[in-house]
Parts: structure tokens; C-alpha cells; sequence
């Protein structure tokens, strides 16, 4: 084998072996392309679960602040009874209190 012969070969071994590692990275591109394309998928759906959890919690929020001054308005009424079913006691026990004392 001449010396152009061992040349040629020499290239068309490097040229095959270009051309498998060129279709080997071609095949890697695309799963990567596919990988790439199912996380974006993934994401989109976990920015969707995000945003329904994200109204879900406002939903709630506005219902315990709602829940919260309704509570509120019930511990100030009752605080209110209290305060004037204690009055009227003690303006009772002072009436009783001064018709019992009082000569008659």
C-alpha cells in the first residue's frame, strides 16, 4: 500500500468515525430535546397546581378573616351582655340592698 493509499484510509477511518460520533450526538440532542420538552410540560403543569393552590389559599384567607369578625363581633356582644347583665345586678343587690335597710 502506497503512502496515499494509507492517507486515504487513514482519512476515511477518521470521516466514519466524525460521522458515528456526529450521529451519536444527534441521537443525544434529541433525547435531550425530549427530556427538555417533558420538564417543560412538568413545569407548565406545576405552575397550573401552583395557581389553583394559590386561589385556594386567598379563598381562604378570606374565609377565616370573615370567620375572624364574625367571632370578633360575637366576643364584643358578649362582652356587652355580660357587662350589662352585670349592671343590672348590681343595681338590683343595691336596690334590694336599700329597701332592706330602709325603715318602712
Amino acid at each position: 500500500m502506497s503512502d496515499s493509499e494509507e492517507r486515504l484510509a487513514r482519512i476515511e477511518r477518521t470521516v466514519e468515525a466524525n460521522a458515528q460520533a456526529i450521529a451519536q450526538l444527534a441521537r443525544q440532542n434529541q433525547e435531550l430535546l425530549q427530556t427538555i420538552a417533558g420538564t417543560e410540560e412538568r413545569i407548565a403543569k406545576a405552575e397550573e397546581r401552583i395557581a389553583k393552590a394559590e386561589e385556594r389559599i386567598a379563598s381562604a384567607e378570606e374565609r377565616l378573616k370573615a370567620e375572624v369578625k364574625r367571632w370578633d363581633e360575637r366576643f364584643f356582644q358578649l362582652s356587652r351582655d355580660t357587662l350589662n347583665f352585670t349592671r343590672n345586678g348590681v343595681t338590683i343587690a343595691a336596690i334590694t340592698a336599700a329597701l332592706m335597710l330602709s325603715p318602712c
